[in-house]
Order: structure tokens, then sequence, then C-alpha cells
């Protein structure tokens, strides 16, 4: 999993390699981090869709595919993809695409660690659930052209985050086992949390709480 810190707009960003999500949020607690973006649907919806993936698909436009519709809360446990695609369809009438389904263990891994307390205005940490191809969206003012997987669209990802970090002005370099898109989807993330810490986000599905009182809004 790779985590950023970073501070003040203009400042540079630093990237790690972490074990696993406790390991994240126990070192954003340990240095004092203000804001924590998570790349991963935290709160879950019931029968009807998210209203922050209607909304946060609607602005990405062309670049809607990137985001998978989140699981639905009855499919969180499931086992296999047979399990939670037939919980799915049950509950909502919709089944679960595999892309969803392989979500669920992170899904989990973050809830087993934060509470919904901590996805509050003032938990110190704040955490919030950021979706880096619509934090660049706000961030360009559009979306994305190409890929983040093709050198163009890695070269316009790093076109955008060149003003806000001052050692972006070219590729990082690769962290092993992460590819440069983990990377610039993770400065990504940091650039939302910096903003969930200035109070200037953008929220999605802003007030919309699943079943169990985690915040299923999307910041950017």
């Amino acid at each position: 999993m790779v985590a950023v810190t970073t501070t003040e707009p203009g400042s540079p960003v630093a990237f790690s390699l972490r074990p696993s999500f406790a390991d994240v949020w126990a070192q954003a607690q340990n240095q004092g981090v203000v804001a924590v973006g998570v790349d991963m649907p935290i709160g879950l919806p019931g029968q009807e869709r998210r209203r922050s993936d209607v909304e946060a698909r609607e602005l990405l436009g062309p670049r809607r595919s990137s985001l998978f519709w989140t699981p639905p809360l009855c499919a969180l446990n499931a086992t296999d993809h047979a399990e939670a695609n037939r919980l799915s369809r049950v509950e909502t009438g919709r089944g679960l695409s595999i892309q969803a389904f392989h979500l669920l263990p992170k899904v989990r891994e973050v809830r087993a660690v934060l509470t919904p307390e901590d996805l509050g205005p003032h938990a110190k940490p704040q955490a919030a659930e950021v979706h880096p191809e619509t934090s660049f969206a706000v961030l360009a003012g559009q979306p994305m052209a190409a890929s983040k997987r093709q050198p163009d669209g890695q070269a316009e990802r790093l076109d955008a985050l060149a003003p806000e970090f001052d050692n972006l002005d070219r590729a990082p370099p690769l962290l092993a086992g992460a590819t440069l898109d983990d990377l610039l989807d993770a400065a990504a993330a940091a650039w939302t949390a910096r903003r969930m810490a200035a109070g200037t986000a953008t929220v999605l599905g802003e007030g919309d709480i699943d079943p169990t009182g985690f915040p299923m809004a999307i910041w950017a």
C-alpha cells in the first residue's frame, strides 16, 4: 500500500510503501497528520447506488469506467464472487462485478481499522474516502484525457500535480512493488487530503451515511 505525506501547497510529497492500512493509520496518528485520504470505498450502500458514485461518474464523463460501483453492504463478508453476486442480486436486484468483488478484502481491512467517528469533521486525524481519478478531474478542471497506465496519461497527471508539489515536475523514483500510476494516484489522494485539512475539498454525496454509520461520501 502506497502512503504519501505532504504539508502545505507547493511542498514536496514523500512516498513510502506500507504493509497494511493499519500501518498507514498508525503512522498518521504517530506523526500528527491532520487528514488522510483513503483510496477505497468505506461506507457501503443498501439497495440503492451511492449518490457519491453517481455524482463522481457524472463528473468523470468519458473516464467514468475508472470508478466501479461500490459493492453493497450485504456482500461485505462474502467469501467468493458467486456468493457476493447472489447476495447482491437478492438485496439490490443487481449483480456484482468481479472488479467490485475484488475490492472487498481491502474494504474490510479499512473498516476494521477506522470507526465512523474517524471520518467526522472534527477527527484528528480525519479520514475520508477519495477516488484519484475524481481528484484529478477536480484538480485539472476536467477529466483526464488518457489512461493512467499510458505514457500520455501519466504525463498528463504529472502536469496536473506539478504546481501542487515541488518535486513532481518529473516522474518520481519508483518504489519496489508500486507502479508509476500507483504513485500518481497516491499523490492525487494526498492533494485531496490537503484540501480536507484546509476545509476546501469538494464532497460528493455529502451527508449520506450507510446502515453501519460510515459516511458514503467521496472527497476531492
